[in-house]
């Protein structure tokens, strides 16, 4: 429950199996995300949809469609399938994966991963974790830390690029 003076800026809402499956960032209609697998599919927001076309390894296609209207992007993946392009849209970014919040804010980000409207941030996982790219850490430590697989900084990205 918020405290006087502050203010919700967003809920949450996640499925049986613990994904993130509802965004609804405060004065902004609620964003409904559906998987295939472990990877976000679709997301829906009013009458506006945007499906991600893939194969099991590599984001291929952005479909979007908004008041009946539709729009397809291609897109143009680097190793680690950060989305670098799309059609008339080039996109860089730091090494812990920020990148300038212009263009179309339904592309993948950084790994292929959704960037969080409200935040900005990475809700890696399908929400589990949050990791701030601007930080370069994540919000709360890895249950698998300290020591076990998560390494000896429960909030690194990856411990000597090893991971």
């Amino acid at each position: 429950m918020a405290s006087s003076g502050q203010s919700v800026l967003c809920v949450y809402r996640y499925d049986p199996l613990d994904r993130l499956a509802d965004c609804a960032p405060a004065g902004q209609g609620s964003t409904r995300l559906f998987y295939q697998k472990t990877h976000l599919a679709t997301q829906i927001q009013g009458q506006a949809q945007h499906t991600l076309m893939r194969t099991d390894e590599h984001v291929l296609a952005c479909l979007s469609t908004e008041n009946n209207q539709r729009d397809g992007a291609l897109l143009a993946t680097d190793q680690q399938q950060s989305v670098t392009a799309a059609q008339g849209l080039a996109f860089a970014y730091t090494p812990y994966g920020h990148r300038h919040p212009s263009g179309r804010a339904s592309l993948p980000g950084f790994t292929g991963q959704r960037v969080d409207p409200v935040t900005g941030h990475y809700l890696l996982g399908n929400g589990y974790r949050a990791f701030n790219p601007v930080l370069m850490r994540f919000n709360s430590p890895d249950s698998l830390s300290p020591f076990g697989e998560g390494g000896v900084n429960a909030y690194g990205y990856c411990g000597g690029g090893s991971g």
